[in-house]
């Protein structure tokens, strides 16, 4: 039992293959038993029944018993009735074109470059599709981070080297070049920000990186003693005052209500400062004490210039 317990703990990938397979298989074997498919398959009766339920639900879009999956397996012998009719070619509409196409896209970037077999067997399919339901080839669904830059990234994290990078700023509009030892690559809102310490600042930043034009690695002095060359996070605790969704993605916290005191930690002090007051007295900051020291300072003077 236990055996066939981790024959059939397969990764849905896998699965699907098995059920892609099924299908012309049954049908040049109508007829064939249950108990001889699992077997040909190599899973047990059990999991064939499963996989056989599973095309039971599957067919062409419209999804009604005229389009589904015509099985007969509950005598023991497994039949198709309807293959030949699913394995008519159909039309393509321009919203499949469109998904597919952008999912071609999606799966080629994800391709190293040196498989040029893949990407050109990818971007022959999607030219052939954007013809058939006339879709612009400048479509696409590709990050805007480089390769290159994230490559130079996460080995500068790994061997603690130092990066000179060229950044552009949204908000200032302008493009600048900065040292920077990177840290950290954080994921927040769908977007990857690389936190780091930028030796042009004198401080810790967050640097998106879809906004990081070019990264190069260059040596960098060591660090002072106010930046140690494996900085600790800084530990910090927040009450929830009024539980929101805002706050839920800031912190990465889920299940929060009213009251909910949790804990997390990040390499600086501003960011920590900087969510607090962005949530708006949704929450309130508990510890350390010397930054909501700093916070209840700012509000005071906000508070203040309103009074003015």
């Amino acid at each position: 039992m236990a055996k066939n317990e981790s024959k059939n703990a397969v990764s849905p990938l896998e699965r699907t293959s098995r059920l892609l397979d099924l299908v012309p298989y049954i049908n040049t074997h109508q007829g064939i038993s249950l108990v001889e498919l699992a077997e040909v398959f190599e899973v047990s009766t059990d999991q064939m029944i499963s996989d056989l339920t599973t095309l039971w639900m599957c067919g062409l879009p419209g999804y009604t018993p005229l389009e589904l999956m015509d099985l007969d397996f509950e005598s023991g012998y497994v039949t198709i009735r309807n293959a030949p009719t699913l394995a008519r070619p159909r039309s393509i509409t321009h919203e499949e074109g469109v998904a597919l196409v952008l999912g071609l896209d999606v799966l080629r970037s994800g391709i190293s470059s040196e498989r040029i077999d893949l990407i050109e067997a990818i971007a022959s399919l999607s030219q052939r599709i954007a013809r058939l339901v006339n879709l612009p080839l400048a479509l696409s669904a590709s990050s805007n981070i480089s390769q290159e830059v994230t490559t130079s990234v996460k080995d500068a994290i790994a061997h603690r080297s130092g990066l000179q990078i060229s950044y552009h700023s949204l908000y200032k509009d302008e493009i600048s070049s900065r040292v920077i030892l990177p840290l950290e690559i954080l994921d927040s809102q769908g977007y990857l920000y690389l936190h780091a310490y930028c030796f042009t600042a004198l401080d810790f930043r967050h640097f998106r990186i879809d906004r990081i034009q070019s990264a190069h690695s260059v040596e960098v002095e060591k660090p002072s003693t106010a930046l140690p060359v494996n900085p600790e996070k800084i530990g910090f605790s927040v009450k929830v005052v009024r539980p929101t969704r805002d706050v839920a993605e800031r912190f990465e916290e889920s299940n929060l209500d009213a009251g909910t005191v949790f804990k997390g930690s990040s390499f600086s002090q501003h960011w920590i400062a900087r969510s607090i007051l962005a949530s708006g007295g949704a929450v309130e900051l508990l510890s350390p004490a010397d930054i909501r020291s700093e916070l209840a300072k700012r509000a005071e003077l906000i508070l203040n210039r309103y009074e003015g």
